[in-house]
């Protein structure tokens, strides 16, 4: 949600793509292809390995917390400086259809990492463990599956306004996706420290 907001408000600020970085239909492959098959795959997933080790939660504590707050809205923010990115230099170069199916792919693929490292708060997501559950490797393969033929599908093409791309905007898309990646690792190991390091230290 921080995401979408920060996306197609940076747009209107900045005048990206027309102010409409993806088309409404778009946005709606994206939610449907990602976020909610992702939702299902996170929510048959097998719980992460050690967490009725961890100590739990405090009563009073609750869910969303203020430090939990600050890492979505900067993830959000994260997410809306890639694809806006990704969107104005394809509009410059490409046009303004290329530009919007990279911005699509972009976004997605955002949402498609971030899943990922959503599995677990505190572990990295590159030990193999992470696609031994099959449910949420079915999702994952699904939602990527999904997202390569909106843009290779002439049906597609038609209803939703995408176009096909090269190997090399692909790459693009992913480069910058994988930003994500970067900002939860770095997050999941300083909340590993903070946890193995003894109060009052």
């Amino acid at each position: 949600m921080f995401g979408y907001i920060a996306t197609f408000l940076g747009a209107s600020i900045f005048n990206i793509a027309r102010c409409i970085p993806l088309l409404p239909l778009q946005t709606l492959w994206v939610s449907f292809t990602m976020l909610s098959i992702q939702s299902v795959g996170l929510g048959y997933s097998k719980p992460a390995a050690g967490l009725m080790d961890r100590p739990p939660r405090p009563p009073g504590r609750p869910i969303l917390t203020r430090e939990l707050t600050v890492w979505l809205a900067f993830a959000g923010l994260l997410t809306a400086i890639g694809t806006l990115s990704v969107v104005s230099r394809a509009e410059r170069a490409d046009g303004l259809a290329v530009a919007r199916t990279m911005g699509m792919v972009t976004l997605a693929l955002l949402f498609l990492f971030f899943s990922i490292e959503s599995k677990d708060d505190r572990e990295s997501a590159f030990p193999p463990g992470t696609f031994a559950d099959k449910a949420f490797a079915r999702t994952t393969g699904l939602s990527f599956l999904l997202l390569v033929l909106s843009t290779v599908l002439g049906i597609f093409h038609t209803v939703m306004k995408t176009t096909t791309l090269s190997v090399r905007q692909w790459l693009i898309c992913a480069a910058v996706a994988l930003s994500i990646v970067v900002a939860a690792e770095i997050r999941k190991a300083v909340l590993r420290h903070a946890a193995a390091t003894p109060a009052g230290r």
